[in-house]
């Protein structure tokens, strides 16, 4: 799925017009990091990769937009199971160095690079460039987020904890900060540390209670825990917010299901 979708993003990018201007103007830069917003909400969705770019060729400074494209492949290249595609990794550093040859200086492009050598497996690379650049900055939110990258392909649990935890610290604004621990829950249940996941979501959605992804994985951590009670609060809660939100739609009937029927719990989710 992810190599049609590059091959797809590479068509389309032959046929757009990019900035002229060789300058890093702040109005590139702010568009820059509006369109690494947008494609940190990417869920599967290919619209999410053609408004990122959208906003990458706003900001009318051709480093920035040429960055903006590498990012873009890079997320366009993950699978489903966590693999990146190399073809689309090799393809967004060919765009990270064009970004890089008229400006090579800049933390926020260059940290592209580690991207791209930790999803390639290449780590000693991503290693010294995470290095060089925490010199420069240490607390750059886009470069901790890198961090979390490389320690979660380590498959160190230790360190992943503590650099999402960096990360959440060094946010620029809520929604970061927001989306950054929800994230943490999620690597929480993929680790099956089901207490530490339900903490966390907890806290995300104390600030953000209208979040339907977060209350329906409370629901979720519940079931596993079955804690029938505490399941049919929240999915009723979910289902306030959004009627027709196909997941609670499917805890609902499985909740009519246990209560006529009785029997252990099923698993609702990988």
């Amino acid at each position: 799925m992810s190599e049609q979708l590059v091959e797809k993003l590479l068509l389309a990018l032959a046929k757009m017009d990019w900035p002229e201007n060789p300058e890093a103007t702040e109005q590139g830069r702010q568009a820059y990091i509006v369109g690494l917003e947008r494609l940190d909400e990417y869920d599967g969705d290919p619209k999410f990769l053609t408004a990122a770019l959208r906003t990458f060729q706003s900001g009318a400074s051709l480093p920035y937009a040429y960055a903006g494209v590498a990012y873009t492949l890079v997320v366009a290249s993950r699978e489903g199971n966590g693999r990146y595609t190399p073809q689309g990794l090799d393809e967004a550093m060919k765009w990270l160095e064009e970004a890089q040859d008229v400006a090579p200086d800049i933390l926020e492009i260059n940290v592209i690079e580690a991207l791209v050598y930790t999803y390639h497996g290449r780590f000693d690379d991503a290693r010294l460039v995470l290095d060089y650049l925490e010199e420069l900055d240490p607390h750059n939110y886009q470069l901790l987020k890198a961090e979390v990258a490389y320690w979660r392909r380590q498959g160190d649990v230790d360190q992943t904890v503590h650099w999402f935890n960096k990360t959440a610290e060094a946010a620029d604004n809520v929604p970061q900060r927001l989306r950054t621990r929800g994230r943490l829950g999620d690597y929480y249940l993929e680790q099956g540390m089901l207490d530490d996941a339900l903490a966390v979501y907890k806290e995300a959605v104390h600030f953000d209670n209208k979040n339907v992804s977060l209350w329906h994985k409370i629901s979720l951590i519940h079931w596993q825990q079955e804690n029938l009670e505490e399941v049919e609060i929240t999915n009723q809660q979910v289902l306030r917010l959004q009627a027709d939100y196909a997941p609670a739609v499917k805890l609902h009937e499985a909740l009519k299901k246990k209560k006529s029927e009785g029997g252990r719990f099923g698993r609702l989710f990988g």
